[in-house]
């Protein structure tokens, strides 16, 4: 097995140098960084690297392209190419690597299909051929794990990620449209609106071509489906893990608020009688409702990215803070997360610009460095920290 650990000296050349600062950071410290072009694609919705290397980034198209990027040879092919619809918010969404990946050669994906006439969210498990080797390397034997029907071309969502537990956690949406219609967030009798866990192998008891595991909060089907991890979300599109294993879920907000959360076991988030802090509907207030840690209005921003707390060395200013950002705004923060459960203030939260980009996804490689993506232009761009002129 190889391992690439040089700087990759293509990336190196700085191509974004002056971030705006608005008036709301004023009162914020302000972290300077640049974006260095890494590779284009088309309408990037993820971004994703093996656990145990950097070398290879996998890139993935909206409508149905999985695509691997070489940053040594700075050469790109695509692996895959699915038949996905791709309408608003769907299409080619998200992309996961089993932990012990290359031994343990498989990839995730989930995607939005038609069938019957229906769209359908899929959650599968690929065979990867040849994973070491850029020429040959091949995403090849599909396992399907898991199809969940969508009333509405939004709110699908699309993250799928494996936790330290080596479960694979797989946010769903409230299903769409304004302000949740069919009250699928507060409905743990549906997956939509939830954060789901599984163990992908196949329970062979049941016949599931996944198995629950057994401290999920309604594993005996009485008050919920057993698949559910947390609920009460309106449209989780990015999440990651911080060092510490919790689960950083970014919530994407209907009209005032967007929020981060700190996912809990069997807790209720509170969409749609609450967005953030508030309520979204008169008569919220339920203290079975769990608060997210951060919200931010729309005087920054209309809708958040999640991305991944910095753990690289490029950036000692970042270093263990969690990095996200806007898609609408182009605006990107960090910040600390609280120890536990407490709420995030606004002049906690540092600033690093608003930029001329559509933020659709953050990834970020082994060594801890962060990319992001623009969808508007396809560019794949690297966090790196600006050099004084």
């Amino acid at each position: 097995m190889k391992f690439y650990t040089r700087k990759y000296e293509t990336e190196q050349k700085i191509l974004n140098t002056k971030p705006l600062f608005v008036a709301e950071d004023e009162n914020r410290s302000k972290i300077m960084i640049s974006l260095n072009e890494v590779t284009k694609i088309t309408e990037p919705t993820d971004i994703q690297f093996p656990p145990h290397d950097s070398r290879y980034m996998y890139l993935l198209e909206k409508r149905g392209k999985v695509v691997v990027f070489d940053r040594s040879n700075q050469k790109s092919r695509t692996i895959l190419e699915l038949d996905v619809i791709y309408d608003s918010e769907e299409g080619l969404l998200g992309l996961a690597f089993h932990p012990n990946y290359p031994k343990t050669a498989l990839v995730y994906a989930n995607f939005v299909l038609s069938k019957n006439g229906k769209d359908v969210t899929t959650i599968s498990e690929f065979t990867v051929e040849s994973p070491e080797s850029f020429e040959s390397m091949k995403i090849g034997k599909e396992r399907k794990l898991l199809e969940v029907e969508q009333p509405y071309p939004n709110h699908n969502a699309g993250q799928i990620a494996f936790g330290k537990d080596g479960y694979l956690y797989i946010g769903l949406g409230d299903g769409g449209w304004r302000g949740d219609p069919l009250s699928n967030g507060q409905n743990p009798k549906t997956l939509l609106g939830s954060m789901l866990r599984i163990d992908p192998k196949e329970d062979k008891n049941t016949n599931l071509p996944y198995t629950i595991p057994q401290d999920n909060p309604f594993v005996d089907g009485k008050n919920g489906l057993k698949e559910i991890y947390a609920y009460g979300l309106r449209n989780p599109w990015r999440f990651s893990f911080a060092n510490d294993g919790r689960l950083v879920v970014a919530d994407v907000g209907q009209d005032k608020f967007e929020e981060i959360d700190i996912l809990q076991i069997g807790k209720n988030y509170g969409w749609n009688p609450k967005e953030g802090f508030h309520c979204y509907m008169e008569n919220c207030e339920n203290n079975s409702y769990s608060d997210p840690i951060y919200e931010y209005g729309r005087s920054e921003g209309q809708s958040i990215t999640g991305g991944y707390v910095y753990t690289g060395s490029s950036i000692p200013a970042l270093k263990d803070k969690y990095v996200f950002g806007d898609f609408i705004a182009g605006r990107i923060w960090a910040m600390d997360l609280p120890k536990g459960q407490e709420r995030v203030e606004s002049n906690q939260v540092s600033a690093l610009g608003k930029w001329n980009v559509l933020i659709s996804t953050f990834g970020r490689d082994k060594d801890g460095e962060i990319f992001l993506a623009d969808y508007q232009t396809g560019k794949i761009f690297k966090l790196v920290e600006q050099v004084a002129k």
